[in-house]
């Protein structure tokens, strides 16, 4: 039987598919898939076989016996990859030229097409004057790929007396040219939502407002975490 059939039917009868998959290692003689659901299926087959039938697009191999999903990067800090789940893979170095492309493949540019802003503002325009804090933020990695931020692409009213910032200071403006001292302990959670689609509620202590909030978050779009900021 070809392999790529026998491969295909493997992964089938596992359940393993593109979208559920983590990253792909090999370990003791083994390939390990780590999968969305925790999960871990074992085969004898190699990286590069599996690598051919999956999707080229969604997938980047960091190192020899390192193949991973690229939406569930986080960061890539010069030959570091932080993972979503926490985990850290130390790759191959890049020069200057490959980081940036690899960077851009995994679109997570801060441009955005103006149709796309124009939707976000106009869906949510409705809650303009809610008295509950609410913002739609869009993920993003700096030019080299080192480390994640986000953009302010709509803010309601009431975000200006939460942030003490004027819509002007916050809409399409990068969260930490605003705070640049500011934590990123919850950059893990926006990012799952934006780009897998979950939703999550976190509170905590935010030393940018000085107080402790509740952040109701869900994906308006591909790449976008909404959130309700309510103060406790």
């Amino acid at each position: 039987m070809n392999q790529s059939i026998t491969i295909k039917h493997f992964l089938q009868k596992n359940s393993v598919h593109a979208s559920n998959i983590k990253y792909i290692i090999r370990e003791d003689n083994r390939t390990n898939i780590y999968l969305l659901d925790n999960r871990v299926v074992s085969c004898f087959h190699t990286i590069k076989a599996l690598k051919e039938v999956l999707p080229e697009e969604h997938f980047c191999l960091i190192k020899k016996g390192i193949l991973v999903a690229k939406n569930q990067i986080v960061s890539i800090d010069r030959n570091m990859y932080s993972m979503l789940d926490g985990r850290v893979f130390d790759g191959r170095k890049r020069g200057l030229k490959e980081h940036q492309q690899l960077n851009d493949s995994l679109n997570r540019n801060i441009n955005l097409p103006i149709a796309g802003i124009n939707d976000i503002a106009s869906a949510f325009r409705i809650l303009d004057d809610m008295p509950a804090a609410f913002c739609v933020i869009q993920l993003l990695f700096d030019d080299l790929g080192k480390g994640i931020d986000f953009i302010f692409r709509y803010c309601n009213k009431a975000m200006e007396q939460l942030e003490n910032k004027t819509l002007d200071e916050m809409v399409d403006r990068s969260f930490y040219d605003i705070f640049p001292n500011a934590d990123k302990k919850w950059l893990i959670s926006y990012a799952n939502v934006a780009l897998n689609g979950t939703t999550c509620t976190i509170t905590d202590y935010s030393p940018e407002v000085d107080k402790t909030l509740t952040i109701h978050c869900f994906q308006p779009m591909e790449g976008f975490c909404a959130c309700l900021l309510l103060e406790n």
